[in-house]
């Protein structure tokens, strides 16, 4: 989880990162997380220093929509009430 935090932008600058460390980071929902509490916390003359100047809020919901619909399949396919041992 550390490792997924420093490559998300959250301790380092994201446009810092290489490219490639950039997509990977983008498939993770932390990444678009973090953009949207900087889009929160800072100032509009930050969005420059994003990725593709703005902040991308949409994208980011999204994403994080996709994730949570992910998210609720696994746990639909997985959950059970009973234990198969039990």
């Amino acid at each position: 989880m550390l490792v997924l935090q420093f490559i998300s932008g959250v301790y380092l600058p994201f446009m810092q990162l290489p490219d490639w460390l950039q997509g990977i980071a983008s498939a993770f929902p932390l990444r678009w997380m973090a953009s949207g509490m900087r889009s929160v916390f800072l100032p509009d003359a930050f969005a420059s220093a994003e990725p593709g100047g703005s902040w991308r809020l949409g994208l980011g919901a999204l994403v994080l929509a996709a994730w949570l619909v992910l998210g609720l399949v696994v746990c639909a396919l997985t959950f059970r009430w009973n234990r198969k041992d039990g």
